[in-house]
């Protein structure tokens, strides 16, 4: 059993400045505080070898039916995204893992930055939720995949509220 997310909005800039925006520290920071997020921490945020990494860690806010009952602390996700280098066009993909301190559950995906036309850029993520067990892992898929659609849903607000502030973007 798995449970599957899948996402994409268009925002009215180039590729490489809504890039920008999903992987600026100054932005990422902020993102954390609007969302609320409990023991937030950026663990890496660069470029080697042509490869950009950002790696995250954050409490996980999931009911997964009577573990959360079981444990008194919540647990950590950890998040890695590599982006490839940009092509020609300014288009860029990356791919995700997602890791969960403490559970048996594997989140794998991709997604990336593609322009839509004049001026217009489509950013999307798609992933996979997969957990060990049989009933309580699709609970936890579930439980899960609720909380990271909330969560990914609020970053694509949060995104949309940076861009309608006045003056000039820092993206």
């Amino acid at each position: 059993m798995t449970e599957q997310l899948d996402f994409g909005w268009v925002y009215e800039m180039t590729p490489l400045a809504t890039f920008r925006m999903v992987t600026r520290l100054e932005h990422l920071s902020e993102e954390a505080r609007h969302l609320d997020h409990q023991q937030h921490s950026i663990l890496e945020l660069r470029e080697r070898e042509g490869l950009f990494r950002y790696v995250a860690q954050r409490q996980l806010d999931v009911d997964t039916g009577s573990r959360r009952r079981l444990f008194s602390s919540r647990p950590l996700l950890k998040q890695t995204f590599i982006w490839q280098p940009s092509n020609w066009d300014g288009s860029r993909r990356y791919d995700a893992l997602g890791e969960i301190s403490g559970m048996s559950v594997s989140i794998v995906g991709d997604g990336g930055v593609t322009p839509t036309g004049t001026g217009g850029t489509r950013l999307s993520i798609s992933l996979t939720i997969t957990a060990s067990g049989r009933l309580a892992g699709r609970k936890m898929e579930t439980g899960i995949a609720e909380s990271l659609s909330q969560t990914i849903e609020a970053e694509h607000d949060f995104r949309m509220l940076a861009l309608s502030r006045p003056g000039p973007s820092s993206f």
